[in-house]
């Protein structure tokens, strides 16, 4: 069995049907998914058209609901809804992006605290960490993304592992526009494999961070984009978030299983330029090396978590600081509004779940 994991993927902007030009943009990266028999995502979007954003987020992104037949183009037959965004258009689209993966034969998983079991073998799970800043986030409530907790993750692959299956794990966390994971990321992923063997995938940061082996577990912190494009809010004619050349370029991580066992499993850098999503199969390149240094840094992480963390805030404090130079005050003073109080109560919010359902079990 053959499984392909993918990045973030948000089917708008010249990812969306509109783009005419789309379907050849994609068709060298659609020719390869074919060799697979399940192709992963993650799936940043819902599926909205007539509903209104929710309160309380800086951006929010969603996808018009024909755009699910480039998911089948692509030969995308799972995703995971896990992630920050599921929620942007509220409870009635999510329910809506549910009813057309439904109705177009695409399975689903990261919702409602359930795994989806896959041929008797394969768990797969998905959870959203709350320093995200998500919304539609619970362990308990019915029509729910995942929340990330560490005990009830702790719980359910032990679960699954016990009954023969492998956990695939779709974790939706961490810093965007950041090659380093943080150490709390690091220490919970060792901390799942010393329950049982695993295969963690990361999400959110929109770039490309390293993997490492550890205890017979494969830890991919960040696949980076699939498929994203700038984002943009009413605010600006400029988009909040321009992709540079650090989002442009993405990994699928591949899996080759015996039912439950992991046989082999490879790395695949992809990068979106003009003409196309390329796959990048030369291993030689700057792309590989780019990789190999963020693995290498992940050393550090735990023989020196002083110095992991100084140069990690430095590349955070840069990025920041590059973001401020874009903005006048004329970009403030737009933002300053009733939507403001409430991303910022959100955050304090958030930050206190996350310490709940995160930090305190790494203590």
């Amino acid at each position: 069995m053959k499984i392909a994991l993918l990045g973030d993927i948000a089917l708008y902007g010249k990812y969306s049907k509109n783009n005419k030009n789309l379907f050849n943009y994609l068709e060298e990266i659609k020719e390869y998914l074919s060799q697979f028999d399940y192709v992963i995502g993650n799936l940043e979007t819902p599926f909205s058209k007539e509903e209104k954003p929710i309160k309380g987020k800086s951006a929010t992104i969603r996808s018009y609901p024909e755009n699910i037949e480039i998911l089948k183009y692509l030969k995308i037959n799972i995703v995971n809804l896990a992630n920050n965004h599921m929620f942007d258009y509220g409870e009635i689209a999510f329910n809506k992006t549910i009813k057309t993966l439904e109705e177009n034969g695409i399975d689903y998983f990261g919702v409602n605290n359930k795994p989806l079991l896959l041929n008797n073998a394969i768990a797969l799970h998905g959870y959203c960490s709350y320093n995200t800043n998500p919304s539609g986030v619970s362990l308990q409530d019915n029509n729910s993304v995942t929340a990330l907790n560490i005990k009830e993750i702790s719980k359910n692959i032990l679960k699954n592992h016990n009954d023969n299956f492998l956990n695939i794990i779709s974790i939706h966390s961490g810093q965007e526009h950041v090659n380093y994971p943080s150490i709390d990321d690091i220490e919970m992923a060792h901390l799942f494999a010393d329950i049982c063997p695993y295969i963690y995938y990361g999400h959110h940061p929109h770039v490309v961070q390293g993997i490492e082996e550890f205890k017979s577990s494969i830890i991919a912190y960040s696949l980076g984009n699939f498929l994203f494009d700038d984002v943009y809010t009413e605010k600006s004619s400029k988009p909040l978030v321009k992709q540079n050349d650090n989002n442009k370029t993405g990994l699928i991580l591949e899996i080759e299983l015996d039912k439950n066992k992991i046989i082999s499993h490879n790395k695949k850098i992809i990068y979106s330029n003009i003409e196309k999503l390329e796959i990048i199969h030369d291993t030689t390149t700057n792309y590989y090396r780019q990789l190999d240094n963020h693995t290498n840094a992940l050393i550090n992480a735990t023989s020196n978590k002083v110095l992991y963390n100084t140069n990690r805030d430095t590349i955070i404090s840069n990025y920041i600081n590059d973001r401020k130079t874009q903005r006048d005050i004329n970009w403030y003073i737009k933002r300053l509004n009733l939507n403001s109080v409430r991303i910022i109560i959100n955050s304090k919010i958030n930050a206190i779940k996350y310490k709940n359902n995160v930090t305190k079990y790494l203590q």
